[in-house]
């Protein structure tokens, strides 16, 4: 049995742009949370710095999340965001131990 992945991806808008970048990335997360294998999709922002946003998922499996990132709306996305973001993308996987 595939065993869930955790996704943690962290990104910062550009100065004054993050009202455009947050409404994208709300729309990202309807889609994304009716894709199969999806067990949960979170978009938070930061408490003090509103330019500074983080996605948490969890994947029923690391196909799943290879699927999500192949999928139309998240192509779509990363051609969107680039001129939205500022500074490198931070995105990292974890296993759950406990």
């Amino acid at each position: 049995m595939a065993q869930p992945i955790t996704v943690f991806a962290y990104m910062k808008a550009k100065p004054g742009r993050e009202d455009e970048l947050r409404a994208e990335m709300l729309k990202v997360v309807a889609l994304t949370r009716k894709e199969a294998g999806c067990l949960q999709y979170d978009l938070h922002v930061h408490t003090t710095d509103p330019t500074r946003f983080a996605y948490y998922e969890t994947w029923d499996s690391e196909e799943s999340l290879a699927r999500h990132a192949q999928a139309e709306h998240m192509n779509a996305f990363r051609e969107f965001r680039k001129d939205m973001v500022d500074g490198p993308i931070s995105i990292r996987t974890f296993l759950r131990i406990a």
